[in-house]
């Protein structure tokens, strides 16, 4: 077999074992494997500039919530409902960046809960989002 066949196969086997490496934990909208992402720590991106303009901490007392993708995806929630920054090209991926601290966590809790309860639809109880991992 030639050198240039033998690179062609590798590379084909490659491909193939990338893509159904990386498919698991993807959606349709988004295939990077990003399906269930961990929302942990509200307080992390208070900044003095933030305490000085009141936005308090909240205690972190709860335990980080893992949010799937797919499912929502699948329940034909578009991006935008919480992706909801207009021309976010970038698509801030973590929540906290903005919606920082108590109320953020009120922001947060907001979106979740009522999208939930008018679809009688996910969880809408503390303990059913945030879940201890074992």
């Amino acid at each position: 077999m030639s050198k240039i066949r033998l690179f062609v196969v590798c590379l084909g086997i490659l491909v193939i074992a990338v893509i159904i490496g990386c498919s698991e934990g993807t959606t349709n909208i988004n295939p990077s494997p990003t399906d269930v992402v961990t929302i942990t720590d509200i307080n992390k991106f208070i900044t003095e500039k933030d305490k000085l303009a009141g936005i308090a901490a909240t205690m972190n007392a709860m335990d980080p919530v893992a949010m799937p993708h797919k499912k929502h995806e699948d329940a034909g929630i578009k991006c935008v409902v919480c992706h909801h920054k207009a021309g976010n090209d970038d698509r801030i991926k973590q929540c906290a960046e903005c919606h920082k601290g108590a109320k953020g966590e009120d922001t947060i809790h907001g979106l979740c809960i009522n999208c939930h309860a008018q679809s009688k639809k996910g969880p809408v109880l503390c303990n059913e989002c945030h879940i201890a991992k074992e």
